[in-house]
C-alpha cells in the first residue's frame, strides 16, 4: 500500500478496520495465555534421611546443583524412607528419596498423587552375623537369634522382614530388634545381638568396619535370584570379592545378595520444569561409575513402584528438552512458555497483516466500482434511448463522472484503475461522436 493511501485513511476508517482486527488478535492471545503454565517456584522442599546418611549426603549435592540454577532446595532430615513417603503423601514436601520395597499396594484405577522420576543407585543388602558358636551359612541359620532389622521409619525394616520371611523366620522364630546401622554395629561389637541386616552402600563406613572384624561373617543370600523374581522391587547382585579392600581381600568371597534402589519420588503436581531439573541433577550426580554400577546405568526408570511421570518418561527416551540443552534453566523455561504465544502470532496476527492492505483498499476500490456502475448505467441508458437530441446531456453527465473520478484523488496506488475508468468514459464519448469533450477545466472544446 502506498504511503499517500495510508495517510488518506480517515480516522473512522481506521477505527472500523483496526478495532475488530485488534480485538481478534487480543482474543487469540488471551485464549492462548490460558494454556501457558505458570513459572516454576524458586523454592522446593526435599525430604532426605537421617543426618550423616547417604540420602543427606546426596541431598546436599542436589542442593548445590539447584542453587547453580537459581532454585533454592530446602532439605528436611527424616528417620528414613518410610517417613519420607508419608511426607509426600501428606504433601508436606515436594520430593523425597525413597527406597524401593516400602510402597503400599497402589490402586491402578486411581490417579496417584505421587510420581517417580526413576531409580538413582543401588542399595545392597548386607547380612552380618557372629561366626560363633555355630557359623551361619545362609539366612535360615539365623533362626532363634537376635537380629537387628533397621530403625523404625527406615526402608531397611520392610525388606529385612521380607527376607527373613522367605527363610521361614518371623518374630516368633527370632528376636527382631529395630536398630539403625550404627546402632547395630555397636551392638554386634558388644555381642548384645547376633546378626544385623543392613541396607547401605558398599562405601559406607559401617560396612568397612564390620567386614574388617574377624568375628563377623558376611552371609550369602543363596536364593537371591529367586527372591528378585518374586519381589520386583529388588534386583540380584553379586558383590565381588575384594571390593571393599583388595589388599586385605575383603570380603574374602563373592557375596550373593539383593539390592533395592534408591528412588526419587515427587508430588505428581510438581512443576514440570522442576521435574526436569531434578532429572538433570540426577544424571549429573548418579550417572558416573560407582563400585556397584557402570557409568550411565543410573538414573533409570526400572523397578518403579509408583508411576513414572510423563516428564521422566520423555527424559529417558529423548533426553533433556531441546531448550534446556543450550540455555540456562530460567531462560529455557521462559522461552518454552513464551513459545506458546507463537500460535496466535502465526495463526492470527500474520494472516491479519497479510490481508490488511486488502482491507484498507476496500473503500477506494468500492468507490471505483461505484463510478463504473454509474458509467454502465449511463451507457445502458444511451443505448436504449438512442436520442440524438440528448447527446449534450449525456456528455455533461460523462463529464460529471470523470470530474468525480478526478476529485476522488485515489492516489498513485490506484492510477491503473483510475486511467482505465477514464479510458472507458472516453470510449462512451467516442460512441456519442463527441470525443473532444473533456471534463478537465480550461480544455473544453
Amino acid at each position: 500500500m502506498a504511503r499517500d493511501d495510508l495517510r488518506r485513511l480517515s480516522f473512522g476508517d481506521a477505527l472500523r478496520i483496526g478495532v475488530p482486527l485488534l480485538a481478534v488478535v487480543l482474543l487469540a492471545f488471551y485464549v492462548t495465555s490460558r494454556f501457558v503454565k505458570p513459572a516454576p517456584p524458586d523454592r522446593v522442599v526435599l525430604s532426605t534421611g537421617a543426618p550423616g546418611g547417604a540420602y543427606e549426603r546426596y541431598a546436599k549435592r542436589y542442593q548445590a546443583f539447584f542453587a547453580r540454577n537459581g532454585v533454592a532446595l530446602e532439605l528436611r532430615s527424616s528417620e528414613g524412607a518410610v517417613e519420607n513417603l508419608k511426607r509426600l503423601e501428606a504433601a508436606s514436601v515436594d520430593a523425597a528419596f525413597v527406597q524401593g520395597g516400602i510402597a503400599p499396594p497402589l490402586d491402578e484405577d486411581a490417579a496417584s498423587p505421587i510420581a517417580s522420576l526413576g531409580a538413582l543407585y543401588l542399595e545392597p543388602v548386607w547380612v552380618f552375623a557372629h561366626d560363633a558358636p555355630k557359623r551361619p551359612r545362609q539366612l535360615r541359620d539365623l533362626a532363634g537369634r537376635r537380629i537387628a532389622i533397621g530403625a523404625e521409619g527406615s526402608g531397611t525394616q520392610p525388606i529385612a522382614r521380607m527376607l527373613l520371611e522367605t527363610a521361614g523366620i518371623d518374630a516368633k522364630a527370632a528376636t527382631l530388634l529395630p536398630l539403625s546401622a550404627e546402632q547395630a554395629s555397636a551392638a554386634l561389637a558388644n555381642a548384645t545381638i547376633d546378626a544385623a541386616i543392613l541396607i547401605v552402600g558398599a562405601s559406607a563406613p559401617v560396612v568397612g568396619e564390620l567386614v574388617r572384624r574377624p568375628d563377623m561373617e558376611v552371609i550369602n543370600l543363596v536364593h537371591a535370584q529367586a527372591i528378585a523374581r518374586q519381589h520386583a522391587y529388588v534386583t540380584p547382585l553379586t558383590i565381588p570379592r575384594g571390593l571393599i579392600d583388595i589388599r586385605a581381600d575383603l570380603p574374602d568371597h563373592d557375596v550373593d545378595t539383593v539390592a533395592a534402589t534408591a528412588n526419587l519420588l515427587v508430588r505428581a503436581d510438581l512443576h514440570p520444569a522442576l521435574m526436569y531439573l531434578f532429572l538433570d541433577a540426577a544424571s549429573a550426580i548418579h550417572g558416573r561409575q560407582t563400585l556397584l554400577a557402570d557409568a550411565g546405568r543410573f538414573p533409570n526408570p526400572l523397578r518403579q513402584e509408583y508411576p513414572l511421570s510423563d516428564e521422566a518418561d520423555r527424559f529417558y527416551k529423548s533426553g533433556k528438552p531441546f531448550l534446556q540443552r543450550y540455555l540456562p534453566f530460567w531462560v529455557a523455561n521462559l522461552a518454552d512458555r513464551m513459545l506458546v504465544f507463537l500460535i496466535p502470532l502465526i495463526a492470527v496476527l500474520l494472516p491479519t497483516i497479510r490481508f490488511l492492505p486488502d482491507l484498507i483498499a476496500y473503500k477506494p476500490k468500492a468507490r471505483i466500482a461505484a463510478l463504473y456502475a454509474k458509467l454502465r448505467a449511463l451507457e445502458h441508458e444511451i443505448a436504449s434511448t438512442r436520442d440524438v437530441a440528448r447527446v449534450p446531456e449525456y456528455v455533461e453527465r460523462l463529464d460529471a463522472i470523470e470530474a468525480e473520478v478526478i476529485d476522488a484523488k485515489l492516489g498513485g496506488w490506484y492510477a491503473q484503475d483510475v486511467y482505465a475508468l477514464r479510458a472507458a468514459i472516453d470510449l462512451v464519448r467516442e460512441r456519442l461522436g463527441r470525443p473532444g469533450a473533456k471534463a478537465i477545466p480550461g480544455f473544453r472544446i
